[in-house]
């Protein structure tokens, strides 16, 4: 019985409180795509680390699509529909699938350009005017939110 209890703790603790949920790929200079328990955020830091930081997040959930080349990242992504600021309470994580939110990062220069739309004609009328190729699709995109 001993053996099994142990057995048993050693996957708890494995799967949960050593951070098994979580990752994160780098996507271009200081940006990150995180994942936890299948949430997507953007992260801006200058290292991995503390990626996971709350001050560090700049895309909130649900990110459900990425692209890049070397000075722009696109996206969509579905809001939340808690209002309030929140980062790991998964409870009130409950995207509004009814709305897609539109983003592009500019990181041409030190510091960031976040461009946030509601719709997807300001979003490409923004993209043609900053020259960012109609060919530039999304390398990260995941179908379970979408």
């Amino acid at each position: 019985m001993k053996k099994i209890f142990g057995i048993l703790l050693c996957f708890y603790l494995t799967s949960c409180l050593f951070g098994a949920n979580e990752s994160s790929k780098k996507i271009i200079k200081d940006f990150y795509l995180l994942a936890w328990d299948e949430r997507d955020w953007i992260a801006y830091s200058t290292d991995d680390k503390s990626v996971f930081e709350d001050e560090k997040i700049i895309i909130s959930h649900d990110v459900f699509a990425v692209g890049n080349n070397d000075d722009f990242i696109i996206g969509k992504q579905h809001p939340c529909e808690n209002k309030e600021k929140h980062f790991m309470d998964f409870d009130s994580l409950k995207p509004n699938k009814e709305i897609i939110n539109y983003f592009i990062i500019d990181t041409r220069n030190n510091i960031y350009e976040l461009k946030s739309f509601d719709n997807e004609s300001d979003y490409f009328k923004e993209r043609k005017r900053l020259g960012i190729s109609e060919n530039l699709d999304y390398k990260f995109f995941d179908n379970r939110i979408e």
